[in-house]
């Protein structure tokens, strides 16, 4: 190719010297490649969890028989919810709108007495439907509380049904259902993508406005060579950032590391390319940081976080939103970084999504090539 006609390994090295030396120089940054990488990975890790619990309940007992008290008791044994009496049975309406519960339990009059009878006892739940997704949780939760119930209310052991029929569950690769394991190594892909384009588009654009691009731009270096020294030293600091959150995550979090350190290396600095070839573009198209910081957040930020898999699996997306993911380096890392830490397939299982990381990082790169060269002309 045209592009890569003329390299000289010499004069990339050059660029990339005093690059690298212009970045010891600068404490801010030094800051966003090592330490804001630690900072997030520590405040989200922890905040971040998808498993609901600790639900507030309030109960109404309008029974107060040894059976509703039973039922109450497994509510508060389950672990998920935290049940407190209300005096008059008229609040339970407002507090789930002030948000004070996010349930309601009724126990109706004669529960009991239904319960001796042999009749179907019921009991009343009013959920607070407004956080769908919360609730949801929930009520795979009360299918739960409804059979420990049975046999709490009546004293049964739970082997008289276990000996006639009963499902064994084992959960693969994440037995204890942990959502810092799930989480913190996506949250890794979406810092390392935050702080790969955030570093070329704030310091390559520093430089379009201070004129120094310009004098680099005229001197016999060509596109590959000047891609080649400003960008590498950011793929060097963006890969110290993604040990460091590495070893946060194993030490900090505890998170199983199943897989190959070379495949994830790999698929690390293909994706540390790829966003290096977005931000080195959004600075050349933009020349602003202002501006270039806008683009980042829109191209970069948004579709990391949203398009990606990080928080909605992209299986379950609408069929554009799915293509439009597929474009997005950070779809194909989410999956291998998840992949190495529990499951640990090997390289040849992650091949397609080192090839897709590969063919994104490349048409980036080259992409940024070609306008570095028009800009020259």
């Amino acid at each position: 190719m045209v592009i890569l006609r003329s390299f000289s390994m010499s004069r990339a090295c050059a660029i990339f010297s005093k690059e690298f030396k212009h970045i010891l120089r600068d404490p801010f940054t030094m800051f966003i490649a090592l330490l804001l990488p630690l900072i997030i990975v520590l405040i989200l890790g922890n905040s971040i969890e998808f498993n609901v619990k600790s639900i507030s309940l309030a109960y109404v007992d309008n029974d107060h028989t040894v059976a509703s008290r039973k039922l109450v008791e497994t509510f508060g044994s389950s672990g998920y919810f935290k049940p407190y009496m209300l005096t008059n049975p008229d609040d339970g309406f407002d507090e789930i709108i002030t948000e004070r519960a996010r349930a309601v339990l009724v126990i109706p009059p004669n529960f009991q007495r239904d319960i001796n009878s042999g009749d179907n006892a019921r009991a009343q739940i009013i959920l607070d439907g407004a956080d769908n997704t919360a609730m949801m949780a929930v009520s795979m939760y009360l299918t739960a509380v409804n059979i420990n119930s049975y046999f709490k209310i009546f004293d049964l052991p739970r082997y008289v049904v276990e000996d006639r029929f009963s499902f064994k569950t084992r959960y693969l690769f994440n037995p204890e259902l942990n959502s810092r394991w799930f989480a913190v190594p996506g949250l890794a892909a979406a810092i390392i993508a935050l702080v790969a384009i955030m570093l070329t588009t704030l310091t390559v654009c520093r430089e379009w406005e201070r004129g120094s691009m310009e004098m680099l731009l005229s001197t016999p270096a060509t596109p590959m060579e000047i891609i080649f020294g400003k960008g590498l030293p950011y793929a060097v600091l963006s890969f110290i950032g993604f040990i460091f959150v590495f070893i946060i995550a194993r030490t900090v979090f505890g998170v199983p590391f199943m897989g190959n350190y070379f495949t994830l290396g790999l698929g690390t600095i293909l994706f540390i390319l790829g966003y290096l070839g977005i931000g080195l573009l959004i600075s050349v198209s933009t020349h602003r940081q202002e501006v270039a910081i806008q683009f980042a957040i829109i191209i970069g930020l948004l579709p990391t976080v949203v398009l990606s898999g990080f928080i909605f699996p992209v299986e379950y997306m609408s069929r554009p939103y799915q293509i439009v993911s597929s474009v997005m380096p950070a779809r194909f890392y989410m999956d291998l970084t998840r992949d190495q830490f529990l499951k640990g397939s090997s390289l040849v299982n992650m091949m397609p999504d080192l090839a897709f990381l590969g063919l994104i990082a490349v048409l980036l790169l080259v992409a940024c090539a070609i306008k570095f060269r028009r800009t020259l002309e």
